[in-house]
């Protein structure tokens, strides 16, 4: 029996990344953008072909990013079709939000001249939420003091690509 040979850092962030690149076939970055800040995404996007990909943005959405984020959850590198399904039928108020912001990737993908998606073809690449700014609301409390309130908001970005095969 071979010792096993002790990994440095960097090598085993090579094989997390072989292995998240094994479990999302035909995305190799489909996760690579969870732990990125917004302007780091833009950037990751930019590197890709952009006719790989379309892209929609809902922004300044009245609900929190952490209720979005169950709803975006359940249909990231979902098919077209299977997303759609699965939003119809959440009973989040989120959902209705997520629904429109895919149909409207969806539709960008399909009617742009040089992406020229086909529907049956489309699944989700990518799809996160991030924190926009928040409104700050005063409650009046006991003996003249007030606590804050922070209604937050949420920019959705969902993209979509072309699976082959």
């Amino acid at each position: 029996m071979e010792a096993r040979k002790r990994l440095k850092k960097g090598d085993r962030s090579d094989i997390r990344k072989d292995l998240r690149d094994v479990h999302h076939p035909g995305s190799a970055g489909l996760m690579r953008y969870a732990k990125l800040s917004l302007r780091q995404r833009r950037e990751a996007l930019k590197e890709e072909k952009a006719h790989t990909y379309a892209l929609a943005t809902a922004r300044y959405v009245r609900m929190s990013p952490r209720k979005v984020r169950r709803v975006v959850d359940l249909i990231r590198g979902k098919k077209l079709e299977e997303a759609r399904a699965i939003l119809k039928y959440t009973p989040h108020r989120a959902a209705e939000v997520v629904a429109k912001v895919l149909e409207s990737a969806a539709a960008n993908g399909m009617n742009d001249d040089r992406k020229n998606m086909i529907e049956d073809q489309i699944y989700v690449k990518a799809a996160y939420v991030d924190e926009g700014p928040a409104l700050k609301r005063m409650l009046p409390r006991a003996r003249g003091s007030a606590n804050m309130i922070k209604k937050r908001t949420s920019h959705i970005t969902i993209v979509v690509g072309e699976k082959n095969g």
